[in-house]
């Protein structure tokens, strides 16, 4: 199985072999973010953002995230990016593949991330565009962690 990581440090790299979640985003529970439109979904700890010690904010996921069409939101911890096909299902388990190749689409997102990160605008991209990134990755970094809220219900 093929599929990429970024670190909570900004680091990408590619990997070949069995996905173990538990090592690769934390033994809580996995996420699917969804990347529409495209053949990958990037994968997230599921409570990542409760623990930040354990799991710090992911700056530079969140922002390869976004511009590949997900939410925009804070993720916490390491990022993983598989092959996704919605349509390649057996009771709902099939659903996960090997990351295309070539990767070179996560590969430019990612450097055109750092750059907007850096101060500079990527040759491809417009400024503006250099600008939201930069936005995107000031609320990752200052949003709120969300709460949880526990109400009692009074059953008749």
């Amino acid at each position: 199985m093929r599929y990429a990581t970024i670190t909570a440090d900004g680091e990408l790299s590619h990997h070949d072999g069995p996905l173990d979640w538990a090592a690769l985003i934390g033994p809580e529970s996995k996420a699917r973010v969804n990347l529409p439109g495209l053949a990958v979904a990037g994968w997230v700890n599921d409570v990542g953002l409760i623990y930040p010690k354990r799991y710090p904010r992911n700056v530079v996921g969140s922002c390869v995230l976004a511009a590949l069409g997900a939410p925009i939101q804070p993720y916490a911890g390491r990022v993983v990016v598989t092959g996704w096909n919605p349509d390649n299902t057996w009771r709902g388990l099939l659903e996960i593949e090997s990351l295309p190749e070539p990767v070179t689409t996560l590969d430019t997102v990612h450097g055109d991330v750092l750059k907007a990160l850096a101060g500079q605008t990527p040759r491809q991209m417009s400024p503006s565009w250099a600008e939201q990134i930069r936005e995107i990755a000031d609320h990752v970094r200052t949003a709120p962690t969300p709460g949880i809220t526990v109400r009692t219900v009074k059953l008749p």
